[in-house]
């Protein structure tokens, strides 16, 4: 389309073009402003590069350069955040992981005004957990590591708690003998449930729970006592989310095994109706964990009330779509004893209630 002024020949008088209007408006002037100040993409760190940061790293910490470490870590920090998953893919396959638990280790009984550089070296090392491979991680399972560990786990700041939970996961991971010398410590077994109680890190305080109740039963009854099973039962009761609720449920099966654990369940009002709510509606393991702990509450305590309870809020028409809908071998035999019994124990009590009505019609005079 050819504007009139243009087929004239030029503008109208006092008329600026559209590409002069633009230009001068102050909209504009500060758009091109900005598009100056745009940065080129950075590039990509290299393996070169990355290997030699790390080794410059280890080297600081072996001259136990303190300032040197912090800087270096700073800037391993700052390379992980610029081009994401790239760099940290870099760093992690040049030993980013072992050069930062070394500087960690060295560091750990250094005085209190310079803990900043311990802090700053967990939040770093969370950029790679959890971990494939627990090369190098090991060091973290040290004496002095896992007790400043612990006291990172009991700080006042909720972020350098939640690293200090992440990183006492992975540490459980590598081997059990950190099982043993983690919950010796004290306050470690305090930290990991108060956590919990705080919402700080919930989803691996609860790992780091379950590896630590799966060793030992003495650990197992030390949770108990610390009132773990009320703590998990309020957590099921109330968060939705599905990850929390299974990691509940693994810990709760998990600790029924213990004597003393099934005893603080049973005398919990909340954890039958809970589990029996709990079939079918989260997911397969959460349906597994649930027909196991109700398993073990009435098998290996013949307890014959947490059938009955069971039976009142629906755990009968639960387990028989469970047994339905399919599920594996060793919850279909669980679901299928807890079935018989419910039978069983939804038959004396019909015979109850008749023997009842019974005796209370006994002394009505009959119509003839």
């Amino acid at each position: 389309m050819v504007l009139p002024w243009r087929s004239r020949g030029g503008k109208r008088p006092n008329q600026l073009t559209i590409s002069d209007a633009e230009t001068k408006t102050p909209a504009a002037q500060l758009r091109s402003s900005r598009i100056e100040r745009v940065q080129s993409p950075r590039v990509p760190l290299t393996p070169r590069a990355a290997a030699e940061i790390c080794r410059r790293l280890e080297n600081a910490t072996a001259r136990e350069e303190h300032a040197e470490c912090f800087e270096i870590v700073s800037k391993i920090k700052n390379l992980a955040r610029e081009r994401g998953e790239t760099n940290k893919k870099c760093l992690l396959q040049n030993g980013v992981v072992s050069a930062l638990t070394s500087c960690f280790q060295r560091f750990t009984s250094t005085r209190e005004e310079q803990a900043r550089l311990l802090e700053e070296v967990l939040s770093v090392l969370t950029y790679w957990l959890p971990l494939s491979r627990t090369e190098g991680f090991s060091k973290m399972g040290t004496t002095a590591s896992l007790n400043r560990l612990v006291r990172f786990l009991n700080a006042t700041d909720a972020k350098t708690r939640q690293n200090a939970a992440l990183c006492i996961r992975e540490v459980l991971a590598v081997d059990k003998k950190y099982v043993y010398a983690l919950t010796d410590i004290e306050g470690a077994c305090e930290g990991l449930v108060k956590i919990i109680s705080d919402s700080v890190s919930t989803k691996a305080s609860l790992m780091a729970i379950y590896r630590a109740v799966s060793c030992d039963n003495e650990i197992a009854a030390k949770f108990v006592k610390l009132g773990l099973v009320a703590l998990i039962a309020e957590m099921i009761m109330n968060n939705a989310e599905k990850s929390v609720c299974e990691r509940c449920l693994v810990v709760l099966n998990v600790i029924c095994d213990n004597e003393q654990g099934r005893e603080d369940v049973l005398r919990n009002a909340l954890i039958v109706p809970l589990l029996v709510k709990k079939i079918l509606r989260v997911s397969d393991l959460a349906t597994q964990c649930s027909v196991s702990i109700l398993w073990k509450l009435w098998r290996k305590n013949g307890e014959d009330h947490v059938l009955l309870e069971a039976l009142q809020v629906g755990a009968f028409e639960k387990l028989l779509v469970v047994l339905q809908v399919g599920c594996e071998e060793k919850t279909k035999e669980r679901a299928s004893e807890l079935l018989r019994n419910l039978n069983r124990c939804r038959n004396e009590i019909e015979k109850t209630n008749c023997l009842d009505s019974s005796m209370r019609l006994k002394n009505v005079k009959k119509s003839f």
